[in-house]
């Protein structure tokens, strides 16, 4: 089934419904469109030719057995887990 009062939106994708004959008839005009879909074009973020990495940076190696046995003095007794 075809409905004609339904319009893609040209950012988000989604249809929506255009109860105003006046902007369905402009928006069927091929010259109009195009124009919106220029100026849209112009608003949307270009993808960028390299993608940075997102996440937590780079640390240096770490021992875990060397961590597991130090313990952090400035910690509270009555803070500290029982296996410390």
């Amino acid at each position: 089934m075809v409905n004609e009062e339904l319009v893609k939106c040209p950012v988000c994708g989604i249809f929506t419904r255009i109860d105003k004959p006046e902007l369905r008839a402009a928006l069927n005009d091929p010259k109009i469109r195009q124009q919106i879909e220029d100026y849209v074009a112009g608003l949307l973020p270009a993808v960028p030719v390299e993608l940075a990495s997102v996440g937590a940076a780079q640390t240096e190696a770490r021992d875990f057995q060397k961590d597991v046995h130090n313990w952090n003095p400035t910690v509270p007794m009555w803070l500290r887990s029982p296996k410390e």
